[in-house]
């Protein structure tokens, strides 16, 4: 009896919540009927599990709200989940009042209540957490199945994918004019493995190498922290089987290597928070934590300030080892400076135009100049130096800058002969246009934050195929055609259907946060910092993000499941000392 009326009840408040949930996402006249019947049935499990959980452990919930901690995060993220869900078009403004109040409130308050009881979930299941003597033999052996399954997607897109930017690095090996534009550590990188095979495949599968040991790393680490070996192996085979975790790593891009090491930091960091800073007391184990770091720092411009604020924080969470993380400041701070200083000029490489940091005052201004915004005469004079401003209204993308850095007419060395007065000019346009200026930023770096992509907006997904126009003869030519339609097809129909659930950045975020939230309620807020380099990549990306690709934010995918993994450990805070790895 107490069954059918929870999923009567369950019934009941799933057709409200579809009802609003689909009115905040789309609108209910724009969605096919088939659609509304399996969010309905969505919904409807959801409700039932939400629920059935609150009947259950009734006073248990009780006391977990009573934990100032748990409303505030869930109060907050059900808000920054609801407006990334929200459609960005103008439908939901049409409504009668009742019925935007019915969307809104509805979809918040039922976003709410599955925040908490995730969390509470989440912090109540919990596997019992011992250190294990794991040989490291472990790491080889669970990078063995992500080799063979993103070998395949080289099989299918052989030599590998390569885009423009791609073809950037592939350039400079062949003429060594060398340019830090794409990190030139990258491109040497490259240039290192083709001259034993003159390939993009030697580096698509060296990438496939590396990313799946740092995987087996994971593997390893989860085992050792007390996780069952069985559980260990189910992440692993949904790891490996997971699409974008194939597709990506035969991509010839830095951003690959780039968040493969923002992956690696981030178990790195669950290994020091996870034995209270023990790991770091191996000198093995600070030189992995030095050169992760540089490599951060070397292989993205937005590196070295993400690996400053974790090194600061780390030294202040585990002041006992100060001095082993003093030195890793210092000694990679040190390495970074001559690196990108004497070597570069030694190697002669040009360097990056600053031009590039400035995305999001470049998209204010070209957004305030095309709606006519209030601009005074200087302003308006100062604009037409750096690009004409019939140009600035005509190559106006709002989620992308390239056709205004790119024109032919664009001069910034307007903006750099006197920096100061572009900052001041950039302060006071927005200042007099700031709604106009906080569009521009939102949709401009819609990427990072919003699930539901826009509808005038794009997302540059993965590449399936190597640039046609090149100079080296480069092309795609699959080793097993089989191979390569199975593939291709079923990359295809995610990109069709699955866009906004596998494709968004903001889908892993989420997961990150709502994982992390628990892991800090359930072991302390330290755990907090193991999620520092994915929310500080995301974080400068929020400040000047060019365009709307997802590879910027790759690790994202990585380390969603990889805290997935480690949000069921529970440290055990009165632990012995032991040797961890």
């Amino acid at each position: 009896m107490r069954l059918r009326y929870l999923l009567l009840f369950s019934a009941i408040i799933s057709v409200f919540t579809t009802f609003a949930f689909i009115s905040l996402y789309q609108g209910v006249q724009s969605t096919s009927f088939a659609v509304i019947l399996m969010s309905l049935g969505f919904f409807l499990i959801l409700n039932s599990f939400v629920f059935k959980t609150v009947g259950d452990n009734w006073s248990r919930v009780i006391n977990f709200l009573k934990q100032p901690k748990v409303i505030v995060f869930s109060i907050i993220f059900s808000f920054i989940m609801m407006w990334s869900l929200k459609s960005s078009s103008e439908y939901l403004f049409d409504y009668p009042w009742y019925m935007l109040f019915y969307t809104m409130v509805v979809s918040y308050v039922a976003l709410l209540a599955y925040t908490i009881i995730l969390l509470f979930k989440l912090v109540d299941w919990s596997v019992p957490s011992a250190y294990k003597n794991v040989r490291k033999t472990r790491i080889l052996l669970y990078s063995v199945l992500p080799i063979i399954a993103w070998s395949m997607y080289l099989i299918a897109y052989y030599p590998g994918t390569m885009t423009p930017d791609s073809l950037s690095h592939w350039e400079q090996i062949h003429t060594h004019d060398f340019s830090n534009w794409h990190p030139v550590v990258y491109t040497w990188y490259i240039m290192g493995l083709t001259s034993i095979w003159k390939s993009p495949a030697i580096v698509a599968f060296s990438q496939i190498i590396i990313l799946a040991i740092f995987a087996g790393y994971a593997g390893y680490s989860i085992e050792k922290r007390g996780m069952p070996v069985k559980w260990v192996w189910v992440g692993v085979v949904l790891f490996s089987l997971y699409p974008l975790n194939g597709i990506f790593p035969v991509a010839i891009w830095k951003d690959i290597f780039f968040s493969g090491f923002l992956f690696l930091y981030t178990i790195l960091i669950f290994n020091i928070v996870s034995s209270r800073g023990r790991w770091l007391g191996s000198n093995r184990n600070t030189a992995i934590l030095m050169i992760t770091s540089l490599a951060i720092c070397l292989m993205r411009s937005n590196g070295l300030p993400i690996f400053i604020v974790i090194g600061i924080s780390l030294l202040f969470a585990y002041l006992p080892y100060y001095k082993r993380l003093l030195v890793t400041l210092l000694v990679v701070g040190a390495s970074y400076f001559m690196i990108t200083g004497p070597f570069f000029d030694y190697m002669d490489v040009t360097s990056t135009s600053p031009n590039e940091a400035l995305s999001i005052p470049t998209q204010q201004i070209a957004h305030i100049i095309k709606e006519d915004g209030e601009l005074t005469t200087d302003q308006k004079e100062y604009l037409n130096k750096i690009l004409p401003l019939e140009l600035w209204k005509k190559n106006y993308n709002p989620y992308l800058t390239d056709d205004i850095k790119f024109d032919a007419h664009y001069d910034h060395e307007v903006i750099f002969k006197d920096f100061g007065k572009y900052l001041s000019t950039w302060a006071s346009i927005v200042s007099n246009n700031f709604g106009l200026a906080v569009e521009a930023y939102l949709d401009q770096t819609s990427i990072i934050w919003q699930i539901n992509q826009p509808e005038d907006g794009y997302t540059s997904t993965y590449a399936r195929n190597l640039y046609l126009y090149n100079d080296y003869n480069l092309k795609t030519n699959p080793l097993n055609d089989t191979i390569y339609k199975f593939y291709n097809d079923n990359l295809v129909r995610v990109e069709m259907y699955l866009k906004e659930v596998v494709l968004r950045p903001a889908v892993y975020t989420g997961i990150i946060l709502l994982t992390v939230a628990a892991l800090a309620i359930k072991t302390g807020g330290r755990s907090l910092l193991i999620v520092l380099p994915v929310l500080l990549n995301s974080g400068t990306m929020l400040l000047a993000t060019p365009a709307q690709d997802f590879r910027y934010q790759f690790a994202n995918v990585l380390t969603a499941f990889f805290m997935v993994g480690i949000v069921f450990i529970k440290y055990n805070s009165s632990q012995k000392k032991v040797e961890h790895e």
